[in-house]
């Protein structure tokens, strides 16, 4: 069942009707005769009736009102629930796994062999004139390759989940600057419709004044023209208020929805100062350069051990023409070409490229640092100054040009520039407030905390 809404109106309205469908003569059932009603009676059933109405429509139940508001928090919390970071908790998976292989040890190999077998030979007999042989090798790993290869892949996994927190700041990032934009697109929206509300107004005006002999109809024809050029100029907005509504869902990897956003676009953040030494330990693109470093590290000291051969120790069951001996065996590669240079030489390069961009990045984090909150006090300043003394000028002037052209004082061009100028202002003021919870978003990313 719908909602019901039984206002005072809505009361006088439905005992119009019912006064419409009452006659004033009712037909008895009993009698053929007709009995007349008097006003006063009629009056009271009416009244009856609509109370009876009004009871009803108090007593029937209300379905309960869902909220559709959209905050950033809850956009940031869908986004974090989106199949783009289910891909990122499945890749951590994958190099966890990996911890397990690495520490694994190499198997044993059974060996089985049997010779001089002559089964052409009338004589030959196979339990005493064949050589037999069945033993276990086992190549025994030295140099600690098993550790090392299990802190490769643990510096690996630590490398994988810093990445995983530095794509996840990025996503809610993007989603955080996709959101502001889109609240500033539907405030321009909302600006639009109240300009033409406005206008409309003023095209009420001139038409009554035209009607009444004291207006030209070209005032008329020129505000309606204005009318239709905000017109034009709402679709417009509309259309890149969805698009960016869209690109909102879009960053967030979430399904498009109905639902406004929320979150007021007026309210200034106020972000202090952080020391430098704080956000190079805290900010995520750092912490997965290092996590660089350490991975690279630990695969340069594994090429190094894998550069020491492995021996390979046998042993087993022999059977030598009738009699049964016991196999040993011990086998080792020289290393006198293949030493494993190459990989080390490879590791040692990757270790030297990922110290280096490690030290590049503090270098330009230092600098990002400094440029991201030079732009959010600049435009704090230019929100809490400058944009409130420029609205009201816009408004005062509005004003008093739309009461001196209602008194005459001032003709319609001057009117329409003061209102255009008013939206010019209130649009730019929306612009620098979206502008500036861009900046504090884009300062919060340089510190390393999420917005």
């Amino acid at each position: 069942m719908g909602f019901k809404y039984f206002t005072v109106r809505n009361l006088r309205s439905s005992a119009s009707v019912l006064s419409a469908a009452i006659p004033f003569q009712v037909r008895l059932l009993e009698t053929d005769s007709t009995v007349c009603v008097s006003p006063s009676l009629r009056s009271h059933l009416l009244r009856g009736i609509g109370f009876l109405l009004l009871a009803a429509c108090i007593a029937s139940p209300l379905p309960a009102q869902t909220a559709t508001g959209l905050s950033l928090h809850d956009v940031v919390q869908k986004a974090l629930a989106s199949p783009q970071v289910a891909v990122l908790d499945s890749e951590i998976a994958q190099v966890q796994a990996g911890i397990r292989q690495a520490g694994l040890g190499p198997n044993p190999k059974l060996y089985l062999s049997s010779e001089d077998i002559a089964p052409w030979s009338r004589t030959f007999d196979f339990a005493n004139q064949t050589e037999d042989l069945g033993y276990i090798g086992q190549t025994i790993e030295i140099a600690g390759k098993r550790g090392k290869r299990v802190d490769l892949a643990r510096a690996r996994l630590d490398l994988s989940k810093a990445d995983r927190t530095l794509k996840v700041n990025q996503l809610i990032g993007r989603v955080t600057l996709a959101y502001w934009t889109a609240v500033s697109q539907q405030r321009i929206v909302n600006l639009l419709n109240e300009d033409i509300h406005a206008v409309d107004e003023i095209v009420r005006y001139n038409k009554e004044r035209l009607d009444a002999g004291a207006a030209r109809g070209v005032d008329l024809l020129r505000m309606q023209i204005e009318r239709d050029r905000l017109a034009i100029t709402l679709e417009t907005a509309m259309r890149d208020a969805r698009q960016a509504k869209l690109d909102l869902f879009k960053q967030a990897g979430i399904e498009s929805s109905d639902a406004a956003l929320i979150d007021p676009l007026d309210a200034v953040r106020e972000i202090q100062p952080a020391d430098i030494s704080v956000i190079l330990e805290q900010r995520s693109d750092i912490l997965a350069a290092r996590a660089a470093v350490r991975a690279a590290e630990a695969d340069l000291r594994l090429q190094r051990a894998n550069a020491i051969p492995d021996p390979d120790f046998f042993g087993g069951y022999k059977r030598n023409t009738g009699d049964n001996t016991a196999y040993a065996g011990l086998q080792i590669s020289l290393p006198f070409r293949n030493r494993n240079q190459g990989e080390v030489e490879r590791a040692r390069a990757a270790v030297t490229s990922a110290q280096a961009q490690l030290a590049a990045l503090e270098q330009q984090t230092k600098t990002e640092v400094e440029q991201a909150y030079s732009g959010y006090t600049a435009q704090r300043d230019i929100v809490q100054k400058t944009v409130p003394d420029m609205r009201q000028r816009a408004r005062v002037n509005l004003q008093t040009i739309t009461e001196a052209y209602h008194l005459g004082g001032t003709d319609l061009l001057r009117l329409i520039d003061a209102q255009r100028t008013e939206f010019d202002v209130e649009v730019t003021a929306v612009r620098a407030m979206a502008q500036l919870q861009q900046a504090a978003t884009q300062l919060l990313l340089a510190y390393g905390v999420q917005p």
